[in-house]
């Protein structure tokens, strides 16, 4: 009887290992992809747009500004959106079929369709406001293709028994397990968009989306956000 009720530690061991392992490979994937590579596409369209430095964007960042602040944000919401990547990655990779470049070629695909599905819509100020709208829209979706793209290789090496990660004793393999039980949230401390909504920010005014042609919330020196276009109501 005690043998039986002990017989289950083996399996959970390994599967929280796996899970630590992944995390961790979605971590690193989604901070180079998501956090550096983000900064990096948002820097390059600014630069495209620099007559819109000052406003807004949708996941409320101001354009033409680069701050420590909102970069390390942008690095954390990367590396979050990675751990919850690779948990989704280790969910589906043995249900992956066919040969090496179609499962990663849908894989690439769905992520880009779902996930920019959340990302790209018609009434936001990243995709009216910033020219030209197929770079801001190619960009966008080029983050969770490449990221589906670069994850399975990365995690898939790392989660064979015989990897370092795999087979290491040391006590620091819980440490990616530790989003898990303790949820980041990157939108505390700042405004935040939600995936294809509008951004969570309680200074921001509420103006409705539909009907009206895009505006640029511009922020100001006092905090207060300024939305500029040339609906009646949008000087405020």
């Amino acid at each position: 009887m005690t043998d039986l009720s002990y017989a289950w530690r083996p399996a959970a061991i390994k599967a929280l290992r796996k899970l630590a392992v992944a995390t961790l490979a979605g971590a690193v994937v989604g901070f180079l992809v998501g956090g550096v590579g983000g900064r990096l596409i948002m820097g390059l369209l600014a630069g495209l747009n620099a007559e819109d430095a000052g406003a807004l964007s949708d996941d409320g960042f101001t354009m033409g500004q680069v701050t420590l602040g909102g970069t390390l944000n942008l690095l954390l919401v990367g590396t979050v959106l990675g751990v919850l990547g690779g948990g989704i990655h280790l969910a589906v990779r043995d249900l992956r079929i066919g040969p090496g470049w179609f499962r990663a070629a849908s894989l690439a695909v769905g992520a880009m369709v779902v996930v920019g599905a959340g990302l790209v819509h018609s009434d936001g100020v990243d995709f009216t406001l910033l020219e030209p709208t197929w770079a801001a829209i190619g960009l966008t979706l080029a983050i969770p293709f490449v990221f589906a793209l670069a994850l399975p290789p990365l995690a898939d090496r790392w989660l064979r028994d015989d990897s370092a990660l795999m087979t290491t004793r040391s006590r620091l393999l819980v440490v990616p397990l530790v989003p898990w039980v303790f949820p980041p949230d990157p939108c505390r401390d700042r405004p935040c968009a939600r995936l294809g909504g509008d951004p969570i920010d309680a200074r921001s005014p509420r103006l409705p989306r539909r009907g009206r042609p895009a505006l640029a919330r511009e922020a100001r020196p006092d905090g207060r956000v300024h939305v500029r276009g040339d609906h009646p109501d949008a000087d405020n």
